[in-house]
């Protein structure tokens, strides 16, 4: 018979050792150097698809890769870089352009068969709505565009606040630039930061569940053996750390650089010439890492063009029947080796693939590059940030969502295991989702249409 006030083992287990459940907060507690560095996400998104040698030459393990000529400018970030292969998208429509964009960073369906967005938010608005991700800073999210026109058609857009509402990039840098900085004295620090309220009560509710949790543990503690003990004293510490983070949300975060003002140039928004986007690109990116500096976001994207963008007679492409569509000739040839003039002289498709490729790709690497060279805490700002890279069709522009390219680069310190190449048979985009919304403090089972598929294995430390 049960003593008055005894607690069965069954049910010990039940509420409390069962309950707690801590492996979200026991992995926080691993990178508790992390604590006063902020944590950021930035989505980023390349047109048509990516050729086979955008994958890198698997090694004897994970860590021996070697990179091909698509993303030759890497090579000095490869420890940053976590490729997962063989990864679906649960679904398609037509010719995946348009499902391909609509589920790439939201795991969703068309909200409507006129429209075809996506019917619910991506990645970075569900961190910003259901975790502390954007600190104080004063704006959401930032979502910067190049080689494209901006705007909120279907094929642009990348984020989603929800179902059906798009956020539509700025595509002028100095209107971005304008808008990120309104108001900012940089002779000073500048105006204080914004209170985000919502954020602040989510802090208030974590430390009283962690205020309970702790004072249940001690009231079982007596009635447990020797080994169980052991395991409860673990769970105290990891609550007691967890309740240590969360009062510590509200210290001034130690964020790398120097906020200074950008001189940012006039740039053509050609997305035809190959000259206007390398400067047009590459202002972007300034912009958007001067405002990770200044501490105006934590989250944003950047993006190139549109999904199956044209591009028409960049780099001097001489397609067949005068159709000069890099889409067209390039990306979405099923031979390699047809002769096309391109870039001052002749080769086959297929080398043109490669090199519309690392066009592109080169601007994902030089924002990664800035960030990798700015000191913060124990590491770079790459190390506190997660640029999560996607494109909308399969392998070799192949029309389905099979073999598709997402690459995570950075977030060392948010416990991305960095530096791998992997290939664990086919998989669900949704579980890399979920693996990005559990490392940054948001330990959801799932993601999208696939509510449980669970997290993605090698992932996270």
């Amino acid at each position: 018979m049960s003593k008055p006030g005894r607690m069965s083992r069954r049910l010990l287990l039940k509420s409390t050792l069962g309950g707690v459940l801590l492996a979200p907060f026991l992995r926080q507690r691993r990178l508790e150097a992390q604590n006063l560095a902020p944590k950021r996400l930035i989505l980023a998104f390349t047109p048509d698809s990516h050729p086979p040698e955008w994958w890198p030459m698997a090694g004897a393990d994970p860590r021996s890769f070697v990179l091909q000529e698509p993303l030759a400018d890497f090579e000095e970030l490869r420890e940053h870089l976590l490729f997962p292969r063989r990864l679906d998208h649960s679904w398609t429509y037509d010719n995946h352009h348009e499902a391909g964009m609509a589920q790439l960073f939201t795991g969703e369906r068309f909200s409507d068969e006129s429209s075809h967005y996506s019917n619910g938010p991506s990645v970075d608005q569900v961190l910003l709505d259901n975790t502390d991700i954007r600190g104080g800073t004063p704006i959401r999210s930032v979502h910067l565009m190049s080689a494209g026109a901006g705007s909120r058609d279907k094929r642009h857009v990348v984020s989603y606040t929800g179902p059906a509402q798009p956020i539509a990039a700025i595509n002028d840098p100095r209107q971005a630039y304008n808008q990120i900085f309104d108001g900012v004295d940089f002779g000073n620090a500048g105006p204080a930061p914004q209170v985000d309220e919502a954020a602040e009560a989510r802090r208030r509710i974590d430390n009283q569940i962690t205020e309970v949790n702790l004072e249940q543990l001690k009231r079982i503690e007596p009635y447990l053996g020797s080994k169980e003990r052991i395991k409860l004293e673990a769970h105290a510490e990891a609550l007691f750390e967890l309740q240590q983070r969360i009062n510590s949300m509200g210290q001034t975060p130690q964020v790398g650089g120097s906020c200074e003002p950008l001189d940012v140039p006039m740039v053509s928004r050609d997305d035809r010439n190959a000259d206007a986007i390398q400067q047009w690109g590459t202002v972007q990116a300034d912009v958007l890492v001067a405002a990770l500096v200044c501490d105006r976001t934590r989250v944003g994207s950047y993006q190139f063009g549109f999904s199956g963008a044209h591009h028409n007679g960049m780099f001097g492409l001489q397609g067949a029947q005068n159709n000069n569509s890099w889409h067209d000739n390039v990306a979405h040839i099923s031979r390699t080796n047809d002769s096309i003039p391109f870039n001052g002289s002749n080769g086959t498709t297929r080398q043109a693939f490669i090199f519309f490729d690392r066009f592109f790709s080169q601007f994902i690497a030089y924002f990664a590059k800035q960030l990798a060279a700015i000191p913060e805490g124990d590491g770079s700002m790459l190390d506190n940030t997660l640029i999560y890279w996607g494109v909308e069709s399969g392998t070799n522009h192949s029309h389905n969502p099979n073999d598709m390219q997402y690459l995570l680069i950075g977030g060392k310190n948010l416990g991305f295991q960095t530096g791998q190449y992997l290939e664990s048979g086919t998989k669900s985009a949704h579980q890399l989702h979920t693996s990005v919304l559990n490392a940054f403090g948001h330990p959801v089972a799932g993601f999208g249409i696939e509510p449980n598929c669970g997290p993605l294995s090698g992932i996270l430390a």
